[in-house]
């Protein structure tokens, strides 16, 4: 039977339930004919008044909870949101120490929001995610009346079926909760297709914050389907979190393709743990100018990756061994980012025939310690016809002057002599 044979009232109930049920289908229901266009333009322009406000949130601990109150009392509204960006504060965890005029007025916001939801509505929220007995439901609604930013986060990433993006602020505290919701979502995510959305995970220290709860970085990292991963400022835990229990925690999952750690001191035995099992790993940036320890041998650090890797960014700071070693094995490596002394063994400068393979386009070595004789020796033997290159397009150099083309004239007289030479091969 056509939709345009059905009476009113049935097209308005079945444009209802989509919008319902499966919000982002309601624009392509109405779109199929005149009469079904009419009936749902009042639920097109709440769907997308809807997806204004809730497809990016960035939350505290107040927004989080006036959020949730929203999925209560409107169970749809969880679909919409794609990226969240939870921020804790270690100053204001719960809505009981409220100081600012600010936090009084969001506090007070967020009680006149609590008052129009049913106690049942909210236990159903926190029901529906399956990871939360019964019996601590109680626990669990204290603690969101409370505004306890643990808890609020957690429920959050536990009841957002359409979640792309999750970016979590931490600030010296511990999440607890957080870490026992990623546990049980890793545990039972084969049982959850809906879960497999989540591609992109950032973990972020705040800037100035001594130590930070860095336990989430690998229970994140172990997240089956997660292809991009990122950790900023991560510090200040190391003998308490690395030595002792790293090891224990799971191996990052292997759909990871991406890894972005910027400033975070780590030891080399936790990264090796964690990696060990990224057989796709395309992108690999550690940036960490207050480390203590060099990238050692990159090649066996990153040997699940030899066939895949195509950008490699480094700049480890200080340390005892900074000579990161032949990169010849990584067969598909097109991008490299390093510093000047990770090329230097022994006090003297490594060539780049000698580092880098055939693969290899672009190449920037920074740092404001490259002298002339150090660009000779880095260039030597770089115009012969037997180290060819052939998408090689440029090898710069970076320091506080700027960003210049080094390789240019080498890289020309190559060019040209390959090309009068090669005929003769087919005479040999």
């Amino acid at each position: 039977m056509s939709l345009t044979a059905l009476p009113s009232e049935l097209i308005f109930e079945i444009a209802d339930l989509i919008s319902r049920t499966a919000p982002r289908d309601i624009e392509d229901f109405g779109r199929s004919c005149r009469r079904v266009r009419g009936a749902t333009i009042p639920l097109i322009k709440e769907h997308r008044r809807l997806l204004r406000q809730y497809t990016k949130l960035s939350v505290n601990n107040a927004e989080a909870a006036k959020f949730l109150y929203e999925v209560a009392k409107r169970p749809w509204v969880a679909f919409y949101p794609h990226t969240v960006e939870v921020s804790a504060n270690r100053n204001w965890r719960t809505f009981e120490k409220t100081g600012l005029r600010k936090q009084i007025n969001l506090v007070e916001d967020v009680k006149r929001k609590r008052a129009t939801v049913d106690d049942e509505d909210l236990e159903t929220v926190v029901l529906r995610t399956g990871f939360i007995p019964t019996q601590d439901v109680h626990v669990w609604m204290r603690a969101i009346d409370n505004g306890d930013e643990d808890y609020l986060f957690a429920l959050l990433l536990a009841s957002l079926p359409n979640l792309n993006r999750f970016t979590i602020r931490l600030d010296t505290n511990k999440m607890e909760q957080v870490k026992d919701m990623l546990r049980a979502i890793r545990m039972e995510w084969s049982r959850r297709p809906a879960w497999s959305n989540l591609k992109t995970v950032d973990v972020i220290n705040r800037e100035g914050a001594s130590e930070c709860d860095l336990e989430a970085f690998p229970l994140f990292a172990a997240i089956p389907g997660l292809q991009d991963l990122r950790g900023s400022n991560l510090m200040g835990m190391y003998r308490t979190c690395y030595r002792d229990g790293w090891l224990s925690y799971p191996g990052a999952s292997s759909s990871i393709t991406k890894v972005s750690l910027e400033a975070c001191g780590m030891s080399v035995e936790g990264l090796e743990t964690l990696m060990k099992s990224l057989h796709h790993l395309k992108h690999f940036r550690y940036v960490a100018h207050r480390a203590g320890w060099g990238a050692h041998n990159v090649s066996s650090f990153l040997k699940t990756a030899h066939d895949t890797l195509e950008t490699l960014e480094l700049s480890t700071g200080a340390g005892s061994s900074r000579y990161v070693g032949s990169l010849r094995a990584f067969t598909a490596l097109q991008h490299v980012h390093l510093d000047t002394d990770m090329l230097v063994k022994n006090g003297k400068m490594q060539r780049f025939v000698d580092l880098m393979p055939a693969s290899i386009a672009t190449c920037t070595i920074a740092g404001n310690n490259l002298t002339k004789p150090m660009t000779d020796l880095f260039l030597a033997e770089l115009f012969r016809p037997s180290f060819h290159y052939p998408n090689l397009k440029s090898i710069f150099a970076e320091d506080s002057w700027g960003k210049r083309n080094i390789g240019h004239e080498r890289l020309k007289f190559q060019k040209e002599f390959h090309k009068q030479t090669t005929w003769m091969q087919r005479y040999r």
